[in-house]
């Protein structure tokens, strides 16, 4: 099959093995996005099971969309968004990845009020 660069979806090879300055994955920028997004979506909810289930399916959503507005062509985006209920008790949320230091990144971000606990974490992996 022979594409031609006409054809959608078609991306010629680029040869770029790093990102240029300013396209790389900002932590600050990540995270101002993941707040913003977290403090307009739970800032007064009460937990409910279903709900939390959908909103944090959501809130990936919205986050990792508002993330590729920034301009962050040659990353792939991954969002963990964990959502749980408030009853006096701990919660570790912990994550491995095996990437690159220097090109991949991380920003994680996390809200609480009475009701409701919620972490979430975007991980910037560069794509060669």
């Amino acid at each position: 099959m022979d594409f031609e660069d006409g054809d959608e979806g078609f991306l010629q090879p680029t040869y770029e093995l790093e990102p240029k300055k300013e396209e790389k994955f900002m932590q600050q920028k990540v995270k101002a996005v993941v707040k913003e997004v977290m403090d307009a979506k739970l800032k007064n909810m009460q937990y409910e099971d279903e709900k939390a289930r959908k909103l944090s399916t959501e809130i990936s959503q919205c986050v990792k969309d508002k993330i590729k507005e920034l301009g962050y062509t040659r990353y792939k985006i991954v969002v963990q968004t964990v959502i749980g209920e408030v009853r006096d008790q701990g919660a570790y949320v912990t994550s491995r990845c095996l990437w690159d230091h220097q090109k991949d990144n991380y920003a994680s971000w996390w809200f609480k009020n009475d009701s409701v606990f919620c972490v979430c974490m975007v991980f910037g992996l560069y794509l060669e």
